[in-house]
């Protein structure tokens, strides 16, 4: 179990030092595109090499976040390690534990709040003369509805949408799936080092 530790330790460190290679290869092939298609490859033995690489980084990546979720000590020591996370005695132990119970009521209250926002759909549209309703000029229609799996979902308004001028729309949260679990880890994270000051200021 030691020497798989010492593995995957030695792996993460490669990740880390090769990482600026394989965003340099990304780059250069993003670089040889245009429009989505590539027009040449260099066939030069750098080129072959970053390519390696690549595939190899990416493999180790896919391992490395795997023995992350379910290897518990090895990931205590990445994720200790990464966050400048530090209990070197009693005291950092106890204000480090009331900083997570914190950090984990504050995370799962931002999760309720996206998951109520993630079904909440509003659309506020003007409305053409001929099909205003006792001289009303806009619709506004609420909704709410989760879904468990990709499907179309049915839009709420009935009338002529093409010949209606848009408001305002929202349906769900209005960021992306990446852009919003990397907004809930840095909040997790900053979350948690502010608990851990504050803390360390009331004791």
């Amino acid at each position: 179990m030691n020497n798989i530790f010492k593995i995957n330790l030695f792996i993460s460190k490669y990740l880390a030092f090769s990482t600026p290679l394989s965003i340099g290869y990304v780059i250069w092939f993003i670089s040889l595109t245009s429009n989505g298609k590539i027009y040449e490859v260099p066939d030069t033995v750098l080129w072959n090499i970053l390519s390696y690489q690549m595939l190899i980084w990416f493999v180790l990546l896919i391992y490395f976040i795997v023995s992350l979720v379910f290897w518990g000590q090895f990931r205590e020591k990445i994720l200790t390690t990464a966050t400048f996370s530090k209990e070197r005695d009693e005291r950092e132990s106890f204000i480090s534990g009331r900083a997570s119970k914190a950090t984990f009521y504050s995370t799962l209250a931002i999760l309720i709040f996206f998951f109520f926002l993630s079904g909440f759909h509003i659309q506020l549209y003007r409305l053409p003369k001929e099909e205003g309703i006792f001289g009303k000029k806009m619709s506004l229609s609420i909704g709410y509805s989760i879904d468990f799996l990709k499907t179309d979902k049915p839009k709420l308004i009935n009338f002529d949408e093409a010949n209606s001028e848009k408001v305002f729309v929202m349906e769900g949260v209005p960021f992306t799936q990446g852009s919003l679990l990397l907004f809930i880890m840095l909040y997790h994270l900053t979350s948690y080092h502010l608990f851990t000051r504050k803390r360390f200021e009331e004791i």
